[in-house]
């Protein structure tokens, strides 16, 4: 059975105290760029990315968590390896939004992960026309005025994270597929599959190479990957 996990955590949580330890576990390319960001949430944001990352590849890959290397690439997700041999290095995805910090990982297939803060405000048809192709913005124009803003942000999050996935496959640069036809949002096409949920005010789409029979979806609490451990292990399928 192919399944995935998405960890999932909220910046704000976190107190200086472990911002500063989880600063010591990173690596001199990733600190540089965490230097880079002005801002103290998107420093925040970034460096639990990369602390998400090292716990879901040492679970998964069954090392411990300062076996897990992890090194910037300029435009291209960070470069993972592992201290030991023997292990196989798990597929992951990150995202970020308003805060929030999510990660997905899987031993069975490659993923492209996206997550977008549920904003009702905005004027999702006008950026729909500006960012969307003609189907896809008109099958938006059609949709009840109730659930217009929740299906621009399943379509946006869809189209996001089905690029990542062809990216990491090597196909970033191909056309992009229509996510729309017959007047109907697609959830699959050829060589990707797409999961779509709510939660925490996020929209939140997970795209798959393989279709995935379960993913589990954990909000994390604390700052201490042994108490994290313990949550995903009490809440996997």
């Amino acid at each position: 059975m192919r399944s995935a996990f998405i960890l999932l955590y909220d910046a704000s949580q976190l107190a200086d105290d472990d911002r500063d330890r989880f600063l010591a576990c990173l690596g001199e390319s990733e600190l540089l760029r965490y230097r880079r960001f002005l801002r103290p949430l998107r420093q925040r944001e970034f460096l639990l990315g990369r602390i998400l990352l090292r716990f879901a590849v040492a679970h998964l890959a069954g090392v411990a968590f300062d076996v897990v290397q992890v090194a910037e690439r300029k435009n291209q997700a960070p470069l993972v390896q592992l201290a030991v041999g023997g292990a196989a290095l798990p597929f992951f995805s990150l995202s970020h939004s308003r805060g929030w910090v999510a990660c997905a990982a899987s031993v069975d297939t490659a993923l492209g992960l996206d997550a977008e803060t549920l904003d009702a405000e905005r004027d999702v048809d006008a950026i729909g026309r500006a960012a969307f192709s003609e189907a896809e913005s008109n099958w938006l124009s059609s949709r009840p005025a109730e659930d217009k803003a929740a299906d621009f942000y399943a379509l946006w999050s869809s189209k996001e994270a089905l690029f990542k996935l062809m990216s990491v496959q090597g196909y970033g640069s191909s056309p992009a597929p229509e996510h729309v036809a017959a007047g109907a949002r697609l959830r699959s096409g050829q060589d990707w599959h797409a999961r779509t949920w709510t939660q925490q005010g996020l929209v939140i789409t997970l795209c798959s190479r393989e279709r995935l029979q379960s993913v589990a979806r954990i909000c994390l609490l604390g700052a201490a990957p042994s108490a994290w451990r313990l949550q995903l292990d009490s809440r996997r399928p």
